[in-house]
């Protein structure tokens, strides 16, 4: 590869002049022919290594929204020679004039972006005398920068070397303000409002790129993120593919076919002796006796092409010395081309790469794999230690119902609502399960043992470890919410932002509980319209909660929710749907229902009339939901109309009051923002009690709020002015995340005895 790449400059053809870009060739998203000609937009993406999963969704993201009649130019910066690699990418913003030539426009993203409208509207964007806009002279996460103004005050030389303060303040004169919906950082943005949205919060990011260093949590808006990967990888996306590979692909090939050719593949003779029919031979691999069947020989430049016939297996080797953004699609081609088995021979990338690991690996054969569903594979490699790693994925190649579906249990407890979400994600599933009511423990259950025990909450946790001992540790555990125990003594955690646990890798999190969608047949449903018929529209739900610690819902509260909701139907010209639940107290109801003034039906929980709960979600076309009740919160949001949560108050008795002043002195609750506005960086003494808490050793205070960004709802009246952020499509994908999840438990990869 030269030193320097000329592309043109962003002027019409007449003006076009080459630029040199030291070392940077760009991926370029091409406009459609017959567009007319407009400047190319440039972006400068500000990324490092372990950020691969949020670079990927970050281009994946502007593919869905990009006008597709402008040709884009996205440069990756990330280890760019002259910085200090320990200060991360903070000071490659300030490279940027020079890096674009000194002309015309370029737009600074960094890596933890994602985008929900079109870029160019923001290159486009008017900036006056300004040189460069962003949402304040210390707040310069994205920027748009006149790189001509701006050549004077940044280059290359400073911006390696010169304090961040002095290259700030060389630029304030020429600085100029944003429009903040471009630069959404966390729970600053708001669904269909903002035009972009940033993870700043480093202990927050969905990605979880550096665990050694901190102890991830539950972002507001994570699901935003995993949304996108999920589409992404069902649809198969990649930066770069076969049809357009990286720049140094062809280079990194001619290199591969010079290497001295590896053993013959003995390592997957035992696996091959299965197959029957043709098989290839991928790499640098020396000629080879595999058994009578015939073998080709692919070199990897070779699968670019679409002509390739399809075999019964393919054998892969030396897939690490390509291009780090060309192993997926490489990856793909193997999957698409093996109609059995895709058997690879890899050793391990550098450091904090996606193939840094075998983990990194094994999570890339994932991720393809789950779009070959009928095929096997196998992932030989030597970890960091020099030992030998086997894993193989031959569950794939079975049925996942009938007699091959797994054996399930269901541990039931005291709690409705657990109840129904456990046998939610069972019918969910589609896996045969046995409900197993906890009473006395382990002497009311025998043997033969499940193969998958699923629980929820701390008090059936002890009954599951127990099961799983006796099985022989052969039964897998997933837990739903919070176990009070040992993490990693579950395969499989699901929680939610509520109960505030660490994720680990073995913890998944979900912004709400684990609900389906409730149904009820059309004749039910017109029964209960009548029923409503001589109320004014719109019909708005109120679905009232209760006491449930810290939340308090005494008479007071319960007058004011009646008056306020009262109001807010007034101002529609609508009617309310009052709807009690087992935690409303009669006192509270009563309070409630007498400070009513604005048409309403009221149905009150135990009074024996029919629970209207299931026609309320059908037919309501707005929701008022007391903010306590993750369970009815989420129902509301699953509608996908709008939703209000009405906060109650929190009361602590002196134990609890003294676990929130602790959990506030160590920087846990109550977070403070950092100096650029948002939530400041995770403390160590933050990740030590995280610790304690992954260890079972202490319990963190219920925190409903962190539910409430979550679901992106609003409090009144503003609740009812549009659908929470959160969509049903989303909740839906969350759920199926988890479902993925579980079914890998049994269909996915294992390790294998070498």
């Amino acid at each position: 590869m030269n030193a320097f790449t000329q592309i043109p400059s962003p002027g019409g053809n007449a003006q076009r002049q080459p630029l040199r870009l030291p070392g940077m060739i760009p991926v370029v998203l091409e406009a459609r022919a017959g567009a007319t000609e407009a400047p190319a937009v440039r972006i400068f993406l500000a990324t490092e290594p372990e950020h691969y999963r949020a670079e990927r969704i970050f281009f994946y993201s502007l593919e869905r929204v990009r006008n597709p009649d402008r040709r884009y130019e996205i440069y990756r910066m990330t280890d760019l020679p002259g910085f200090d690699r320990r200060s991360g990418f903070a000071h490659y913003r300030f490279a940027v004039p020079e890096l674009a030539g000194r002309q015309g426009r370029a737009i600074y993203n960094e890596v933890g972006q994602l985008y929900d409208a079109d870029p160019a509207e923001l290159f486009d964007l008017p900036m006056g005398d300004h040189g460069y806009l962003s949402l304040s002279v210390k707040e310069n996460g994205l920027m748009l920068i006149d790189c001509e103004r701006m050549a004077s005050c940044w280059n290359l030389l400073t911006a390696g070397c010169a304090p961040r303060e002095n290259l700030l303040e060389l630029g304030t004169r020429r600085w100029g303000a944003l429009d903040p919906r471009w630069h959404a950082r966390d729970q600053e943005y708001r669904h269909g409002h903002s035009r972009l949205l940033h993870y700043t919060a480093l202990h927050l990011q969905p990605w979880r790129p550096q665990p050694e260093r901190y102890s991830y949590h539950i972002h507001p808006h994570a699901e935003h993120f995993y949304s996108l990967e999920r589409t992404a990888d069902a649809q198969g996306y990649e930066v770069h593919s076969a049809g357009q590979p990286s720049p140094a692909f062809a280079y990194a090939c001619r290199q591969l076919e010079q290497l001295p050719a590896a053993p013959s593949p003995e390592l997957y003779r035992y696996t091959l002796e299965s197959v029957c029919g043709p098989m290839a031979l991928v790499g640098p691999w020396s000629e080879a006796d595999i058994g009578p069947n015939p073998i080709v020989r692919w070199s990897m430049e070779q699968l670019q092409r679409d002509d390739l016939p399809e075999q019964e297996a393919i054998v892969a080797n030396g897939l690490e010395r390509l291009p780090q953004e060309d192993i997926p699609w490489v990856v793909d081609r193997l999957f698409r081309l093996g109609r059995q088995w895709i058997l690879m021979k890899v050793a391990l990338g550098p450091a904090g790469s996606p193939i840094g690991t075998p983990e990194g690996w094994r999570a890339l054969l994932r991720r393809v794999a789950r779009r070959y569903p009928e095929r096997g594979w196998q992932l030989d490699c030597t970890d960091r230690q020099g030992r030998p790693r086997r894993y193989r994925a031959d569950f794939a190649r079975r049925s996942p119902g009938g007699a091959q579906a797994p054996r399930v249990w269901i541990l039931q407890g005291k709690h409705a609502g657990d109840n129904a979400q456990l046998v939610n994600l069972a019918q969910s599933l589609g896996w045969p399960y046995e409900l197993k009511r906890y009473r006395s423990g382990i002497k009311d259950l025998s043997a033969p043992w499940p193969d998958l025990v699923i629980s929820a909450g701390c008090r059936t946790a002890p009954l599951a470890r127990e099961i799983r001992r006796r099985s022989g540790e052969r039964t897998r555990l997933v837990v739903l919410g919070r176990p009070r125990s040992r993490l990693s003594g579950f395969d499989l955690v699901v929680t939610t932002p509520q109960y505030g646990l660490p994720l680990r890798g073995n913890v998944m999190d979900l912004p709400g509980p684990f609900i389906s969608t409730p149904s009820l047949t059309a004749e039910e449903l017109e029964t209960w319209k009548q029923r409503f018929a001589h109320l004014p529209r719109p019909w708005i739900a109120l679905l009232v909660g209760g006491k449930s610690t810290p939340y308090q819902f005494d008479t007071r509260t319960a007058r004011i929710l009646g008056l306020e909701a009262s109001a807010a139907a007034r101002a529609r010209g609508g009617s309310l749907l009052i709807s009690t639940s087992p935690r409303t107290g009669r006192r509270q109801a009563d309070a409630l229902i007498a400070a009513l003034d604005a048409p309403s039906l009221s149905f009150r929980f135990g009074s024996g009339e029919d629970n209207p709960h299931q026609a309320l979600l059908a037919l309501a076309d707005a929701f008022i939901v007391t903010g306590e009740s993750v369970s009815m919160l989420t129902e509301a949001c699953m509608t996908g109309k709008p939703a209000a949560m009405f906060p109650l108050p929190k009361h602590r008795s002196l134990l609890p009051a003294a676990r929130h002043a602790f959990e506030r002195w160590m920087g846990v609750v109550e977070r403070d923002a950092g100096p650029n506005g948002v939530e400041r960086p995770q403390r160590p003494r933050e990740r030590w009690y995280d610790g304690r808490v992954e260890a079972g050793w202490f319990s963190r205070e219920l925190s409903i709020e962190e539910v409430h960004k979550s679901l992106d709802m609003r409090p009144l009246p503003e609740g009812l002015e549009q659908p929470p952020g959160l969509s049903p499509d989303m909740l839906a994908a969350a759920r199926g995340r988890v479902l993925q999840a579980i079914r890998e438990l049994f269909l996915g990869d294992s390790p294998v005895p070498l």
